[in-house]
C-alpha cells in the first residue's frame, strides 16, 4: 500500500540532481509555457545515424530532447515535439532545407549532421534555431523559451527608445568606421519591436 501511494504521489516528479540544475526549468519559462493559448509544433532534427561516432553530440542532442520534453509536459499539450532524423537525400532532409536549418560536417568521415530545432505557430509563423550548439549549454533553456515566445507572441510588444547616444549601427565621421549595434539593442528586437523616439516627439 505504501509502495502504491508513493508512486501515485511522486508521478510526474522529477528530481534534478545535477550539480547546475540543468535540468530545472526557471519560473519565468514556466509562467511562459503555462500562458500559451494555441499550439506551437517544434521540430527537433538530429541525424542519429551519422552521429554514431560523435558521443558528445549525441549526449547533447538527449539534453535537448528532454528538456523540450519537460517544456512540453508544463505547457500541457499547447507544445507538440516532433522528432526527426533527416536521412541522406529523404524528404525529411529537404523540409529541414526548408527550414533553413544548416548541416556541418562532423566525425572521423566529415559525415553531413543536422542539428537544428524550428518551430511553428497557429497562424503559419516559423522561427528556428539552425545548429544547437553544445558549447552554449548553458544558454540552451533562454535559446528555446526566446523561440517559444517568438511563436507565442507573433504580435510583438512595440517599446520606444528615448536615448541620449546611437544605439543602432551607424557611420562614425571621425572614425570612417560602421558603428556596431549595442548588445541591448540587438537582444531587443528580437523580442519587442523598437522605435526610437527623438526630444519631442511625445509632446
Amino acid at each position: 500500500a505504501a509502495l502504491i501511494a508513493s508512486n501515485t504521489l511522486l508521478r510526474g516528479m522529477r528530481i534534478d540532481l545535477t550539480e547546475a540544475n540543468l535540468y530545472t526549468i526557471s519560473t519565468g519559462t514556466i509562467e511562459l509555457l503555462e500562458s500559451i493559448d494555441e499550439p506551437i509544433n517544434l521540430y527537433l532534427f538530429f541525424s542519429d545515424d551519422e552521429t554514431a561516432d560523435i558521443p558528445f553530440l549525441r549526449s547533447y542532442a538527449t539534453r535537448v530532447r528532454e528538456t523540450l520534453e519537460e517544456f512540453a509536459r508544463v505547457a500541457d499539450g499547447r507544445i507538440i515535439v516532433h522528432i526527426i532524423d533527416p536521412a541522406p537525400f529523404s524528404e525529411d532532409e529537404d523540409r529541414a532545407s526548408q527550414f533553413g536549418l544548416e548541416s556541418i560536417s562532423l566525425g572521423p568521415l566529415g559525415q553531413s549532421v543536422y542539428f537544428g530545432l524550428a518551430g511553428t505557430n497557429s497562424v503559419g509563423d516559423e522561427d528556428t534555431i539552425p545548429f544547437l550548439q553544445p558549447e552554449k549549454e548553458t544558454f540552451l533553456e533562454y535559446d528555446l523559451a526566446k523561440l517559444i515566445y517568438n511563436l507565442a507572441n507573433p504580435d510583438k510588444t512595440v517599446v520606444g527608445l528615448l536615448a541620449g547616444v546611437a544605439m543602432t549601427a551607424g557611420f562614425d565621421p571621425q572614425t570612417q568606421q560602421i558603428t556596431q549595434p549595442w548588445v541591448i539593442m540587438t537582444q531587443g528586437r528580437q523580442l519587442f519591436e523598437i522605435r526610437e523616439l527623438t526630444p519631442g516627439m511625445a509632446q
